[in-house]
Order: C-alpha cells, then structure tokens, then sequence
C-alpha cells in the first residue's frame, strides 16, 4: 500500500466498515493528480469490489499483532481482519456453552483434588498449561506473533476438542457427578485463564464476556480484566507420561495463580514380574 497510489486503508474503515463508494469519495478528497486517482479508483475496484466489512477494533488489533514481518509497512489482508472478527463469535459461542453448562448460582470452588479428577480434564489443564507457557515465553520476548498464534490455537481447542471432551459428563442427573463437579470447574478455568491471555489482543471483546463469569469463591472480582493478573504457567505434569504417574496431588486457585501440589513416582523404579 502507498499513499502516492491512493490504496493506503484508514483503521477506521477497516473498523467501521465503508462502501466502495466511501472509498472513492475519500480519494477524491484527497490531492491525487486525476491520472493517478483513476488508477487508484480502479485498485480500491478490484480489490475490495463490495467495499471493506465492518470488523471491529478488536479483530484488527488481534491481524495487525499476528504479522511476522517487523517491516514499517504491512500488506494488510482484510480477508485475514474478517477472519478474526467470525472467529470472535466462537469465544462467545464457548462462553454461551459455558454459562448454560454452569448455571447462574455458580460459584467456583478455591481448591479441588486433582485425585477426584477424571483423566480427561487433567490433559485439559496440561493443555492449558502448555499455551500459557507458549504465550508468556513469546510475550517475553516481544514475539507477539507467535503469542497470538498460541492464543489462537488455544482457543481453538477450546472450541472444537476442550468443549466437545466435557459435554459427556452432562448426559443425566445422577450420574457423573463427581466428574460433573470437576468438569464444571475446569471448564470455568479455562475460559477464565483464556480470556485473560486474549485481554492484550482483544481487550473489548474479552472484557465483556469476562464479565459473565462468577468469581471465586471468597476472592472479591476485580473491576476489570485488565487490572487482572496474566495468568502464569505452572511446573508441573499432569496425567501419565511413559516414566512418571501421579501418586497423590491436589491444586488450589489463590490471588489469580494456579497452585499445584504434586507427588509422583517413577515407574521405571518398578520391577514387574
């Protein structure tokens, strides 16, 4: 893009949305010589024929963040800008699922044993684990493309595995309860956790759904997300890895950090006869 060329987009319009003829009227308003603004005109034709979609401040943030280039300028695709604002229906799709899966008295528990937990939401946690890892070790080290690619996976799992893992545990009243209990809370988790990693990059959208959810037990809510601490990974291995089982362990949720306690054996100590 190149303002001499009159193809250069205003993050207004990109946010707001504008017709094709929007676009030709601003070139017009400019000082483009006339040859160069029917070239111009013919550009803003061909490249965005029904004009630019309204796609929110938050969804250009998050395609202008995802760039890997570290150049001044920036090829913007605003295919890629209209991708991210669909993808917003899903983190409000999972919050909907969620609160529906809740209910509106819920209130998440402070601690629970990791033993009464079935083995599906302890590798939902090491997921979890994992892209809080991923997005605090790119945020670090100011690559923000590679956080957003990590935040965008996580969310994805979260919308088309994590959600699709728990639902079995809703099928009835009486059974699956303790299971129903942990899966409750976890779910509660992960969309907490992940709308505080998506905050930096959506702050509007992640504000809002944020807002929906119940606070913990005994811990009084922030008034924002954004006065809310960036969730932090913990050093631990959840579930069963070809030498280590978990023996006894328990995690707590205390002033915004995941607290995990841990007792594992090594299974290559065993002798089988």
């Amino acid at each position: 893009m190149s303002k001499s060329l009159g193809n250069v987009i205003e993050p207004m319009e990109v946010m707001s949305g504008v017709t094709l003829e929007g676009l030709h009227k601003r070139l017009e308003e400019g000082n483009l010589h006339s040859r160069e603004r029917i070239i111009a005109k013919a550009g803003l034709a061909r490249d965005f024929p029904n004009g630019i979609p309204e796609c929110g401040a938050d969804a250009l943030r998050f395609a202008l963040l995802s760039y890997t280039t570290k150049s001044e300028k920036i090829n913007l695709d605003i295919s890629r800008v209209v991708g991210y604002r669909r993808w917003c229906d899903k983190a409000r799709s999972a919050v909907r699922f969620a609160r529906s899966k809740l209910g509106g008295e819920y209130i998440p528990p402070e601690i629970l044993a990791l033993e009464t937990m079935p083995f599906g939401c302890e590798w939902i946690l090491s997921l979890l684990n994992r892209a809080i890892v991923k997005t605090v070790a790119s945020l670090n080290s100011y690559e923000f493309s590679d956080a957003t690619k990590a935040v965008y996976s996580w969310w994805q799992q979260l919308s088309e595995v994590i959600i699709v893992a728990i639902k079995p545990y809703y099928v009835g009243d009486d059974i699956f309860v303790p299971e129903r209990t942990a899966a409750q809370f976890v779910l509660w988790l992960c969309l907490d956790y992940g709308l505080r990693m998506l905050h930096p990059f959506m702050p509007f959208v992640s504000e809002e759904l944020w807002h929906r959810f119940p606070s913990l037990e005994g811990v009084e809510r922030n008034e924002s997300i954004m006065t809310s601490d960036y969730p932090s990974p913990v050093e631990v291995t959840f579930g069963l890895t070809e030498t280590l089982a978990i023996k006894s362990s328990s995690y707590s949720y205390y002033n915004n950090t995941l607290q995990v306690q841990i007792e594992v054996v090594n299974m290559n100590s065993f002798q089988f006869d």
